[in-house]
């Protein structure tokens, strides 16, 4: 599986923003997680692949992409149980880090449901283990696991703001260009140090420096971002 893939998951998903968004990356393959099928109808997408048990899904919708093929492309369903160890989005998200694709967008993946968001996340460390990037993307965040050192360019950030928090036990982590900079610090679990940075003022670019261990990292806005 080749390029970049869209996800989409089976929660909740912000259509004003998600259309916008869209427009703005080139993605090769969508792929649905269930009931993200219904998403994909309502944003006007092509889908090469449906994933899930299906029963959450609109039966319009459903009929629709199970039809002759829209704009050259027949989607491909793949069913399993519904009842199941894992959730959908991990199936599916494992699914395509399987087929190694350049990177990884998620619609659909935070939503209101915090067990799900809690464990959306974490199963970033799948694509993190294979070195493929993976983001969570809603109207107001950019959330995604690093393991290593990052530049991040202000001409290209999500949002206005940067939080940096340990995964891992323990990180090791030096901050240079941004507002609020570090020196080999030590974060762990259960502090909130690295909560809302920003890139320095007059600077185009800052550095995170990645010593030991993982870490999530947030780009956000107060606003939703990426609005016309």
């Amino acid at each position: 599986m080749a390029g970049t893939v869209l996800m989409i998951a089976g929660g909740e998903v912000d259509l004003t923003f998600a259309k916008n968004f869209i427009n703005q990356i080139e993605f090769n393959v969508v792929v649905c997680a269930d009931s993200g099928l219904d998403a994909a109808f309502k944003l006007g997408l092509p889908v090469q692949y449906a994933m899930g048990d299906f029963d959450s899904v609109s039966e319009n919708v459903l009929r629709y992409y199970q039809s002759a093929a829209r704009e050259g492309i027949q989607t491909e369903f793949v069913e399993y149980p519904a009842e199941k160890d894992a959730t959908d989005s991990q199936i599916v998200l494992e699914w395509i880090v399987e087929r190694f694709p350049s990177e990884i967008y998620i619609l659909g993946a935070t939503g209101n449901r915090l067990d799900h968001f809690l464990a959306n996340l974490t199963i970033l460390m799948k694509p993190l283990s294979y070195g493929i990037p993976a983001y969570l993307i809603d109207g107001y965040n950019k959330i995604y696991l690093l393991d290593h050192s990052h530049v991040f360019r202000r001409k290209e950030l999500f949002g206005t703001y940067i939080s940096f928090l340990p995964l891992t036990e323990r990180a090791v982590v030096s901050l240079k260009g941004f507002r609020y900079e570090l020196d080999r610090k030590e974060m762990t679990i259960g502090d909130s140090l690295g909560v809302s940075n920003e890139i320095g003022k007059e600077k185009d670019a800052a550095l995170m420096i990645l010593e030991e261990g993982i870490l999530i990292a947030i780009e956000s806005g107060d606003r939703r971002c990426n609005e016309e």
